[in-house]
Order: C-alpha cells, then sequence, then structure tokens
C-alpha cells in the first residue's frame, strides 16, 4: 500500500459519520426495516401500560461496520413556544453510519467527498443488505454530517502536537483533553475531534478488521494456499494501514442539525448539501479553535520570529508589550491570561496577535525541555497546510478482493 497518483485510488480526507432522514415512506417497507431490529421499550408494571418503544436496527455492513437504520412512526416539530413535541406520523427510516467504515472497513483513507455520492452508495449497500427498495438520498433530510482532514507528521510529532496545544480555548466551550492523543469539543452546532489517528485505529478498528479480512481472504484464497494464508494476508493488510495511521494527525468537525438548519434556512437536503460548504465550515470551525486563520503556512510560532514579526508591524512599545503577552499566552495558557488582563485588554491583544499571524500553541516556550523537535515550525491542522493529505492512497491488487462482502455482512 503506498500514496500515490494512480487513477484507481482512494481519497485521504472527506466525510466520515452522516445522519440522514428518508422520506415518509409505505409502511409495509418500514415494517420490513422493524423486523430485522430490536425493540426496546419500557413499560411500567403497575398498569401495564408502555411508556415509550423504540426500535433499532443494527446492520453488520460489509466489513463489519455497524450502520444504524431506524425505523420511525412519529416525527417531532416545535411548537409556538420552542418546545420540540412528538407527534404520529407516516413511517419513515433514520440511517446513521461512518461512509468510509461502512464501505471500506476504515476510515484512514477510502473517504468520500461528495455528499449525494457517498449517500447513494449507503443506500445501495442498504437495499442489498436487507432485500428492500429505498428511496433516492437526494431528497433525504441531513441532520448530521462530520468533514475530517488528515496531516502527515511522524508519530512522535503528532505527540508534540498535543503537548504544544494543551493551552487552547474555544469560546463557551469546555474542551476535554486525553493525554497526548487527542481533544474533543463538544458543542451544540458543531463539535471538533483532532487526534491521533494511529492508536485510534489500533484500539477501535484493527482487531474488527483483521477478524473480517481473514474470512474474505480464507473466501479467496488461492488453490494449495499454505493453511495460514488467509490470516497472514488480513495481518499484512491491517499492518500496513496501522503504517499509515500511526502518521496521521486527523482532524474533525462534526456539523449538527441545529446549525445544518440555521445555516440553510430549512432543513437541508442531502442534494443540498455541498463539499464546498463541508469545507468552509471546516476552514471556520478550525480557524475559532486555533485563532490562526486558514493561512496557516504563514504563521509563526517561535519566540525569535513572533518578536520579528511584531517589530515588523506595529510601534516599539506595542511589540514589546504583544511580546511578553505572547510569553504568558504561550506559556500559561488563555484562561490564566484572561485572569491576568481586563477583558477589553485580552480580546484587543489577542486580536491583533491573530491578525498578525502569531500562534502561541506548539511553540518553541511549550517544548523548550524537548531535545530534537520533530513538529514543524509552521504546522496548523488547516486545509491551506502543506502537509494535509491530498495524495491518493493505492490499493495492492492482492488485497482488493470484493467478492464475498455481503455474503459475510449477511
Amino acid at each position: 500500500m503506498s500514496e500515490t497518483a494512480a487513477s484507481e485510488a482512494q481519497q485521504l480526507m472527506g466525510l466520515d459519520t452522516v445522519r440522514i432522514k428518508s422520506p415518509y415512506m409505505a409502511k409495509n417497507i418500514v415494517d420490513k426495516v422493524k423486523a430485522k431490529g430490536i425493540n426496546y421499550c419500557q413499560v411500567l408494571n403497575e398498569t401495564g401500560e408502555m411508556q415509550w418503544e423504540m426500535t433499532r436496527t443494527s446492520l453488520q455492513g460489509s466489513f463489519d461496520s455497524r450502520i444504524m437504520v431506524k425505523p420511525m412512526y412519529k416525527d417531532f416539530s416545535k411548537s409556538k413556544s420552542g418546545r420540540v413535541e412528538e407527534h404520529p406520523s407516516p413511517p419513515y427510516v433514520i440511517v446513521e453510519c461512518s461512509i468510509p467504515k461502512a464501505m471500506h472497513g476504515q476510515n484512514v483513507y477510502g473517504v468520500i467527498e461528495d455528499m449525494q455520492t457517498a449517500c447513494e452508495n449507503v443506500r445501495t449497500l442498504l437495499q442489498q443488505l436487507m432485500g428492500i427498495e429505498l428511496p433516492h438520498t437526494g431528497n433525504w433530510t441531513v441532520q448530521r454530517v462530520d468533514w475530517a482532514e488528515s496531516f502527515r507528521l511522524p508519530y512522535q510529532a503528532v505527540q508534540e502536537f498535543f503537548e504544544g496545544i494543551y493551552h487552547v480555548a474555544f469560546p463557551r466551550r469546555k474542551m476535554q483533553k486525553y493525554g497526548n492523543e487527542s481533544i474533543f469539543v463538544p458543542g451544540t452546532t458543531t463539535t471538533i475531534k483532532i487526534y491521533h489517528k494511529g492508536p485510534e485505529f489500533q484500539k477501535n478498528d484493527s482487531k474488527r478488521l483483521a477478524w473480517v479480512l481473514r474470512n474474505l481472504f480464507f473466501q479467496n484464497r488461492p488453490l494449495n494456499s499454505p493453511s495460514d494464508w488467509a490470516q497472514r494476508q488480513a495481518y499484512r493488510k491491517v499492518a500496513a494501514i496501522q503504517r499509515l495511521a500511526n502518521n496521521r494527525l486527523r482532524a474533525e468537525v462534526e456539523i449538527h442539525a441545529e446549525k445544518l438548519d440555521y445555516d440553510f434556512g430549512h432543513k437541508p437536503k442531502v442534494r443540498e448539501v455541498t463539499t464546498e460548504y463541508l469545507q468552509a465550515v471546516f476552514d471556520k470551525e478550525m480557524a475559532r479553535l486555533l485563532r490562526e486563520g486558514r493561512e496557516g503556512v504563514n504563521v509563526v510560532r517561535s519566540s525569535l520570529a513572533v518578536r520579528d514579526r511584531l517589530e515588523a508591524r506595529f510601534s516599539p512599545e506595542l511589540a514589546g508589550l504583544l511580546h511578553g503577552f505572547w510569553l504568558g499566552m504561550s506559556a500559561h495558557g488563555e484562561d490564566d491570561m484572561k485572569k491576568r488582563s481586563t477583558r477589553a485588554t485580552f480580546y484587543r491583544r489577542r486580536k491583533l496577535l491573530v491578525d498578525a499571524g502569531v500562534s502561541w500553541l506548539a511553540t518553541d516556550m511549550q517544548l523548550i525541555e524537548r531535545q530534537g523537535q520533530m513538529l514543524p515550525a509552521d504546522f496548523s491542522p488547516v486545509r491551506a497546510n502543506a502537509r494535509r493529505c491530498t495524495s491518493l492512497v493505492r490499493e495492492r491488487p492482492a488485497f482488493d478482493y470484493r467478492s464475498g462482502l455481503l455474503q459475510l455482512a449477511a
């Protein structure tokens, strides 16, 4: 497996998890979906009254990646007071899955950029798995969509990135940080995730994918092959994906229904959600988090480079004040400096640093004790950065067995 510009290759960035709602459908079709699922309910023992009931169909996709298909017989709408109310409706289904995992078993590569193409691929797979006809997804409503970008960095450099980004802050959100592997910024409109793909793949996907691929290779093994041939081939492929993931920093922006509805002025259909829109949301959310804007390649973050940039833009007195402010931001973080300045001073100085292309994340002040720093000085997980993955990954023919996938999924 290698990165190449070959025509038959797999993309490294694009859509990940989507949640879409079908138009109203014939009851007999939705009943077939329900028959394949599991019922969850709550019953009041004293009266036998059913408090609530839910059916969830968790299909095993081609690579044993779960695809949630939820049959629904009630819908939701907002009342005049703004409260969400439930009411009976014609039946429909909700589908949620990681598109690359459903189609390729993993999301290290093999993603799809176009929303409508991706959803149509999922519809085709569901029709084969369930044996029912589903309507074209162009008119389905989008309730959630994740856009992801990957960046090429040595393993140690990814660890250094999370050490350096420790003081990052997001307005009006509580950030969750998990050692030197990930940060998670939940919100009502979007959620931002930045993580080291290597440990995440090893923990969540490698064993499952090895088991599925072993069965797949076994079905397609050559005549007179050794008894362990299928297992060795499966482990070789998983090891190749793991090597790729080890050198990947992944940044994702999860766009929720509330933001989609606000941006479009209505509940958007699959055909309306374009790649350009998703990339624009990604850019804006990452800029809000990193305070570095889209031009990540022009950002300076070392003490001497910051001093020179500030002195070139401002008077000596203001440059000195801003450099001291930058030292505090890089050493102690935004929250600490916010306590030590008036609100107006803090935001004015921070804006001046951002406008000047100065970053206080992953600086030499934070990594000063590290010998042989591997994180590039100009790195930032924005699409403008030169380390963004845009090459294609070519599949070796020996790894590209496709027959039997749906049989395995049944």
